[in-house]
């Protein structure tokens, strides 16, 4: 199993990282279009295009199965399991030239992450993990595995990242996280996947994100579970589907989602 998901990945990694092309011409090119979708969430033509592409090689690495993406939604037959396409993580960010957006792919079999990519183009990064396969990223100077989370003693010593403060406003957990942001040693707002990479290397304890959705979330959580992370929903059940999450160590994120569900 291992071997074969060693492969899989490998081959997935390489078909992504060709993706870097499409995305950074779209990227600072003057005549990029952003749309706003049904919801008011903003869309480019290389958010389209590189979904297209991926769908694509899934199709022909995995022929037939479903798929489900951010643009175009979920093709494909009924199978025990599902691909995930984010073209990028991000659009936003992307829109406004700045680097921190990603291209993400995940797999889910039989409810689990099984396999999860995230590709930085503008930074030169690849993260990706599969099941028997360690979580690890690869940029210039070659490959290195994500070292295991460190136990957080206390809130006061955590440093906690998040998608934004404004996404937590008006839901059930304002007050609870507004004690975590206020009681920890460092709160930023790092959004989307670039959140995730300087937590996988280390330099914060957990993420917590709010409005995110399983083309999102789904490799991120195959990135945790082969770091030796949870990636969890507010009730600190494991959990991708959003579109509630916090990602880290098993034991803080207990303590985050007890603080987050307090009166």
């Amino acid at each position: 199993m291992a071997s074969s998901n060693r492969a899989l990945l490998a081959a997935l990694e390489r078909e992504v990282r060709r993706c870097r092309a499409l995305a950074l011409r779209y990227f600072h090119a003057p005549s990029l279009r952003v749309s706003r979708k049904a919801d008011r969430s903003p869309v480019t033509d290389a958010d389209r295009a590189i979904e297209e592409r991926l769908r694509a090689v899934l199709s022909r690495l995995a022929p037939g199965e479903t798929i489900v993406g951010e643009e175009f939604g979920r093709t494909g037959r009924d199978t025990a399991g599902f691909w995930t396409v984010d073209p990028i993580d991000g659009t936003r960010a992307f829109s406004r030239g700045l680097p921190s957006w990603g291209i993400m792919v995940g797999r889910v079999e039989r409810g689990r992450a099984t396999l999860g990519l995230c590709d930085f183009p503008a930074l030169g990064i690849t993260m990706a993990a599969a099941t028997g396969v360690p979580a690890r990223e690869r940029g210039r100077g070659g490959a290195r595995r994500f070292r295991p989370p460190r136990p957080v003693r206390s809130l006061e010593d955590a440093v906690i990242f998040h998608g934004g403060a404004r996404w937590w406003t008006a839901t059930r957990w304002a007050r609870g996280f507004r004690r975590l942001v206020e009681g920890c040693f460092l709160e930023r707002a790092y959004g989307d996947c670039y959140g995730y990479l300087w937590a996988l290397r280390g330099c914060a304890d957990a993420v917590l994100d709010y409005g995110v959705a399983p083309w999102d979330m789904v490799p991120l959580a195959a990135l945790a579970a082969g770091s030796g992370r949870l990636l969890a929903d507010c009730a600190g059940h494991p959990s991708f589907s959003g579109p509630d999450t916090v990602m880290g160590h098993p034991q803080f994120v207990r303590r985050i989602v007890t603080i987050l569900n307090s009166r």
